[in-house]
């Protein structure tokens, strides 16, 4: 349950950024409001590698708080977004975020798990993901309203539920 409930904190910030996105990159005059989307998931992608050999050789905890960490000051910054390009660099620390604490916690739930109740576990975990996005999805529309002065609210509170992460997972 606590690798799940700490992806779930996690994925909540996916939520956010699903919904939200879209509209604020709108508001910074992008004009392809998928390129976020295009460089988070590289970034997501390059760090994979990486992050699952760390993960293996210094521990699941330590990784998970250096993702962490990552995934609040990706929060915070896109909070206080001025410019494109640091909506990019926002884009390539939630991504190397993600990258880090995806195949972290499901080795982390696998590691947890007996041999018999493996599927169970890991089906647990991914209830938690799709809950945490959906969570993260529902707040931070309520919390936006459709108003562009909201936009450092929503990720303050997606940075918060990160933080909230961190003491669960020491």
């Amino acid at each position: 349950m606590v690798p799940s409930t700490i992806l779930f904190l996690s994925v909540f910030s996916f939520g956010v950024v699903l919904t939200i996105i879209p509209d604020l990159s709108s508001h910074l005059q992008i004009e392809n409001k998928g390129l976020f989307f295009a460089v988070f998931t590289l970034s997501s992608l390059g760090i994979r590698l990486l992050a699952g050999r760390a993960s293996d050789k210094y521990g699941r905890i330590p990784v998970m708080r250096v993702a962490c960490f990552l995934l609040i000051v990706a929060m915070l910054s896109i909070a206080f977004v001025q410019s494109k390009a640091v909506l990019m660099l926002s884009g390539v620390l939630y991504g190397a975020a993600v990258g880090m604490y995806s195949p972290t916690t499901a080795a982390w739930v696998v590691d947890l798990s007996l041999n018999h109740y493996r599927g169970r576990a890991l089906a647990t975990m991914y209830i938690f993901l799709e809950a945490g996005i959906g969570v993260g999805a529902l707040v931070s529309g309520w919390v936006y309203g459709n108003n562009p002065a909201n936009f450092p609210w929503v990720f303050v509170v997606s940075a918060g539920m990160a933080f909230w992460h961190s003491f669960i997972s020491c």
